[in-house]
């Protein structure tokens, strides 16, 4: 293997000689196989203070970023950044920041292979270059219209590549740095660059880098690992099935609300296991390179379908896709994905019902704190290892099946809190959008769950047993304050805030209605289709709350809806709720 370090490089050389090598022009460039950028504005601060410290004090020459591993591609005339890409991207991006322009001969010293990112990053640089234009002069209509041209689009804006710069922008900004001396300095400073001449060398020296101190995920490796073994393995255009399936992979993983990281590695302990050794190693011992192909589109299949599940809706029944959006955006628990991945083989009527499960006891699990859960997390991971464990074989049949779903079912069973403990919780829950309270985001996901899932409970219930009903659609929902939050006098923790107060309402009669007294609601309450609003108006609605049989719970006066009458809603639909949990329990 030929590597060599080369003699320290400022920055300024960096993206200018070091680029041109014996009259052929270099660009540095991203291979398919990294990380996205990810650095975020707690690492571009600490880069910045870096700079800004060494800047101000007079005494310092200069300041140095360390080192980059790059592999010299002569055929595509790159340099590969296989470690030091986050440090590269965001230098430029400061110096774009710094109204300046990096070409080498013309050719701008960093490409993406993305070539959505590679369009952002084209227009920030061109717009670096006309800002610089607007300080020395007035530009012409016709430039003008060339600056138009490169502008970004909202989305465009919303990527962290611009953002880092009006970052920069603005630190510089608040702290009065002149752009020209900041640059000047910065150009000065330095880095040691490793190039690496061998491919096969620079895939064994980047799977070291992570017992070498540089964070790599074991993802990143295995990524890596795929995409080079299966390019060597392919026709020259093999890379390419690759990359389309892994932009694939990671697209239907985006609309699952799941990082890469954690599918991967959900899905790997499931079908094999991760030793003690870890994810990484499991997977160099467990396939052949002739398999990673199949295990990509693997993965692709098994993404593909959870995504059909939640994005289900057929017009008759939508309890799936409701329930597993809910349990996405609800659960903190890592190994549910487990369960989520086991379900394909599981027939439908079992898999809504287990989706549904899962979602109330999550729910149930954040709103009562404090409980040891891990054994409930292992018999997630238990479940998925009974259904996708590679080594179960022809053993996997439809009486193993309801034997693994019993037993998922007796365990959630165990994990159910007792009433009043569940009810002391429930009560409490808070719902209001600009609250300020630390928790408000958790609980306001929380309470929103709880009130529409009651009532979607009532639609089903009021359609009669054997009747065709479709779910509403939560989207309609808006979630009125019965008492007005005007009224409220105790601050975050007035009851004004809390669940027995909240009530779901048609979005257009709540838009019509004002911040007004409970007894001037009511002819609009009366308007409303919602169950949940006739079960609040009229008693002859609230159900008897079988086995608890708490007349308490009955009991709230609709024209003087007091604080005490609040309370006593709250409790009235958490027997609901714990209610009807114990009836999906039973079923």
């Amino acid at each position: 293997m030929d590597i060599k370090v080369s003699k320290e490089s400022t920055v300024k050389e960096l993206f200018s000689e070091f680029l041109n090598i014996e009259g052929e022009n270099y660009q540095f460039s991203i291979p398919i196989y990294q990380r996205e950028y990810s650095w975020r504005e707690q690492q571009w601060k600490e880069l910045f203070d870096d700079l800004v410290h060494s800047f101000k004090k007079t005494s310092m020459d200069t300041d140095y970023w360390g080192n980059v591993i790059v592999y010299k591609n002569e055929q595509n005339k790159e340099f590969e950044l296989v470690d030091g890409q986050q440090r590269i991207i965001t230098l430029l991006l400061l110096i774009a920041s710094l109204d300046q322009i990096e070409k080498s001969n013309g050719y701008l010293p960093l490409k993406f292979h993305n070539e959505d990112i590679n369009t952002i990053w084209k227009k920030i640089s061109e717009l670096s270059y006309w800002w610089q234009c607007e300080q020395n002069r007035r530009l012409s209509e016709e430039e003008k219209r060339e600056k138009k041209s490169c502008s970004l689009s909202k989305s465009e804006k919303r990527s962290f590549y611009y953002r880092a710069c009006e970052y920069f922008k603005q630190v510089i900004q608040e702290n009065g740095i002149d752009k020209t001396d900041l640059l000047e300095y910065l150009y000065r400073t330095k880095l040691s660059v490793v190039v690496v001449d061998d491919e096969l060398e620079s895939n064994l020296l980047f799977g070291r880098l992570n017992t070498r101190g540089i964070s790599l995920s074991d993802v990143d490796l295995i990524k890596h690992k795929l995409f080079y073994d299966t390019a060597r393995r392919l026709p020259p255009t093999g890379d390419d099935e690759v990359l389309k399936l892994w932009k694939e992979l990671l697209q239907k993983i985006s609309m699952l609300g799941i990082s890469i990281d954690l599918f991967i590695k959900i899905w790997w302990d499931t079908h094999y296991g991760i030793g003690q050794e870890g994810l990484y190693k499991s997977f160099l011992d467990t396939l052949e390179s002739s398999e990673y192909l199949r295990l990509l589109q693997n993965w692709l299949q098994c993404a593909e379908e959870i995504s059909k599940w939640k994005a289900s809706d057929d017009g008759n029944d939508n309890k799936i896709s409701r329930n597993l959006k809910w349990l996405i955006k609800i659960s903190n628990s890592e190994q549910v994905w487990a369960t989520i991945m086991g379900l394909h083989r599981v027939e439908k009527s079992e898999k809504v019902q287990i989706i549904e499960l899962l979602t109330v006891i999550e729910f149930m699990r954040l709103v009562v704190s404090g409980r040891d859960y891990s054994e409930l997390d292992k018999s997630y991971l238990n479940f998925g290892e009974k259904m996708l464990r590679e080594s179960m074989g022809d053993r996997i049949n439809t009486s193993y099946i309801s034997s693994a779903v019993l037993g998922l079912k007796t365990v959630i069973k165990d994990f159910l809190p007792d009433l009043d403990s569940f009810t002391d919780a429930f009560i409490k829950l808070r719902f209001h959008v600009n609250g300020t309270w630390e928790t408000v985001q958790q609980e306001n996901l929380l309470s929103r769950y709880a009130i529409y899932t009651l009532n979607n409970w009532l639609d089903t219930t009021n359609h009669g047993a054997g009747v065709k009903y479709r779910t509403r659609d939560d989207d309609e929902y808006s979630i009125e304050h019965i008492k007005p939050k005007s009224s409220a006098s105790a601050g975050e923790i007035s009851p004004e805030y809390t669940i027995g107060n909240l009530v779901v309402l048609e979005k257009q009669i709540n838009n019509d209605l004002g911040d007004i007294e409970v007894r001037l609601k009511l002819p609009d309450y009366r308007k409303s289709g919602y169950h949940q609003m006739k079960e609040f108006l009229k008693k002859k609605h609230r159900k008897e709350t079988t086995p608890f049989r708490k007349k308490l719970a009955m009991e709230w006066e609709i024209i003087n809806f007091d604080d005490i009458s609040i309370e006593n809603r709250g409790r009235y639909l958490s027997w609901c709720f714990y209610g009807k949990v114990e009836e999906l329990l039973k079923e």
